[in-house]
């Protein structure tokens, strides 16, 4: 019975993995088959554009079982960048590093084209004057939705943007908005639940 616990704990233990891309970080849950944190840097090197998106798709990671094109097709879910793909076409290397399941999550959308495109877009514009550093939570709970294709929709996004001396956050429901990203500033103290 305690191999049958250890077993079990270890397999728990391990749907949930920390993977470092190089140009951001993520901790991934295999289970949800989404990213629950996604972190980068920004700098004035972010907000130079010299690669270009178009033709590029979103990839696999060999040995990790992420979400898929399945979960993405025929629904109001975007495949959301959390790692933004505007603030890494600084060169054709990082633009596709980006373009990775690890990096995208279900996120709705008019969300996704919306308030939260908007926040990346003033992100990258604060870059070009500090460092920042960047926090994305995926927020899930007991009743978040399970599609049938097996991927988790999150409940909603917290953005943390860390520069040296303040500090910005903002939560969005996973929903369309009915607002400017700026109405979504949040107190940076809030917690989120995880299912």
């Amino acid at each position: 019975m305690r191999l049958l616990l250890l077993l079990l704990a270890s397999t728990l233990q391990a749907e949930v993995l920390e993977i470092d891309k190089g140009i951001y970080q993520v901790t991934y849950d295999t289970n949800l088959e989404q990213p629950l944190k996604v972190s980068y840097a920004l700098g004035r090197a972010n907000t130079v554009k010299a690669a270009d998106r178009k033709g590029m798709n979103f990839k696999k990671e060999p040995g990790v079982h992420t979400s898929d094109d399945k979960d993405y097709y025929k629904n109001v879910w975007d495949k959301g960048h959390m790692a933004p793909a505007g603030s890494f076409s600084n060169n054709e290397e990082n633009l596709k590093l980006t373009f990775s399941y690890l990096n995208s999550a279900l996120q709705h959308e008019k969300l996704n084209r919306g308030a939260w495109k908007q926040l990346e877009a003033a992100v990258r514009g604060w870059a070009e004057y500090e460092k920042l550093h960047v926090v994305n939570e995926i927020w899930f709970s007991p009743t978040s939705i399970k599609l049938p294709t097996g991927a988790t929709v999150p409940d909603g996004f917290m953005k943390i943007i860390h520069a040296l001396e303040w500090e910005k956050c903002f939560f969005f429901v996973n929903e369309a908005p009915t607002e400017t990203w700026e109405n979504y500033e949040v107190p940076c103290n809030v917690e989120g639940i995880r299912g």
